[in-house]
Formats: structure tokens, C-alpha cells, sequence
């Protein structure tokens, strides 16, 4: 296993047993890595909602990072993107959702345009699978559970996110999508069913994308 560059961003860890990674743009909340020249894993970790309650700086964040990425996609001439880490925003945020910022949709099937135009301006789309966790049939319900007093909260949050280019949605093996609760050796809960903060206040996600040679799925 290799612990991949990611100078100027102490937010972030990656690691991984691919060779043929190579470091791209990085921030302090965003380090880029380029795999076999062709495909773009994109891990960030935005600054916090709950506490930071600046929301102005974290739009500039992202507004800059989506920048970032189609810019990298222009130079490697590719669009099989992927963006994961902890957002600090839930899928239907703004933030999320806006066509300025990361214009993550729940419906593949609108995606598959790759971009519309607002305002004289073209947009680009990534799918967003984690809208399938909204809700209470399943669990979990969300990544981050936050039982503050406002007057508007949801309780369970999904922050941890993974959103891809259209691009890669035949490569997504949706069954892979998980959020975690336990290890072999480990619950990730308390005795309430939240996240274990002793441990973390956020579940792990777990996602797979097939290897894809010359146009050829593995």
C-alpha cells in the first residue's frame, strides 16, 4: 500500500496499492490524484456547517475545486471523474445540487446530457447515488447525526458523499455503495444507533468502480 501525495492538505490521508497515481491540484480542504493519466479521484473535506457556520466561505471552496476539476478534465481530456469525502453539505443542498457548485443530480437518466446552460453559462453534472439513503428504509439514516435545537434539522445527515461524471456510471457497481456500521472486530454504533463518537461522529461510506482499460470493463 502507497500513501499518495498530498502536500498542502493535512485534512486529507490516501491510500492505495496502484503505481500509476500521480498527484494533481491541491488545496487545503482538496487533494486531486490523477490514476493511469485518465481517471480523476477528487477527496476533499469541506469545512463544517454545524460549526463553522460560514457557509459565503465554503461556497468560494467549492466554487473554485469544480473549477479545478473540469480544468484537469480539459488537460487529461477526459470526463471520468469522482469527487468523495466528507462534504459537510447533504445531498440536497444548495452547495450540493446548485448548478454553480457541484449540480450533483439524484437521477442518472438527467446526467446523462453531461451539461446544461443557465444564464448564457454551461454547467456540468455529476450523479449523485447517495440520494438512495435519504429516508428510513434503510439503515443507517445518514453518515453524521446531529440532535442540535434548530428550528430546522433533519437529525441524520449524509456528509460523506461519492458523486461521479456520467462518464463512469456503467464502471459505478451500485450493490458496492454502503455506509458502515461495524468491522469484524468493531460497531461503528452507540447503544442509541448513532455514530460511535469514541470512535468517529461519522460512518465510513465503501464504494467500487470497475477498472476500465482501453474501453474494456474488468
Amino acid at each position: 500500500m502507497h500513501e499518495y501525495i498530498t502536500i498542502g492538505c493535512e485534512r486529507i490521508k490516501i491510500i492505495g496499492s496502484i503505481n500509476t497515481v500521480e498527484p494533481g491540484r491541491q488545496s487545503q480542504y482538496v487533494s486531486m490524484q490523477i490514476i493511469n493519466n485518465k481517471d480523476i479521484l477528487c477527496c476533499l473535506h469541506l469545512p463544517s456547517q454545524i460549526y463553522s457556520g460560514n457557509c459565503q466561505m465554503r461556497d468560494i471552496i467549492i466554487d473554485q475545486i469544480v473549477a479545478d476539476i473540469r480544468a484537469t478534465e480539459i488537460e487529461l481530456n477526459t470526463e471520468n471523474t469522482m469527487v468523495v469525502g466528507d462534504f459537510n453539505i447533504n445531498p440536497y443542498d444548495t452547495s450540493c445540487i446548485g448548478a454553480q457548485f457541484f449540480h450533483s443530480l439524484p437521477v442518472f437518466a438527467e446526467t446523462e446530457r453531461k451539461s446544461r446552460v443557465v444564464a448564457q453559462r454551461e454547467f456540468y453534472m455529476f450523479y449523485n447515488p447517495m440520494w438512495n439513503f435519504l429516508g428510513d428504509f434503510t439503515r443507517p439514516y445518514g453518515t453524521f447525526y446531529y440532535g442540535g435545537s434548530n428550528s430546522i434539522n433533519t437529525y441524520w445527515n449524509l456528509f460523506d458523499q461519492v458523486i461521479i461524471r456520467p462518464a463512469l456510471r456503467d464502471r459505478f457497481i451500485d450493490d458496492s455503495l454502503k455506509i458502515l456500521t461495524e468491522t469484524q472486530s468493531k460497531c461503528l454504533l452507540n447503544n442509541k444507533g448513532h455514530p460511535d463518537k469514541t470512535i468517529s461522529d461519522h460512518l465510513p461510506i465503501m464504494f467500487e468502480i470497475r477498472e476500465d482499460y482501453y474501453g474494456e470493463k474488468a
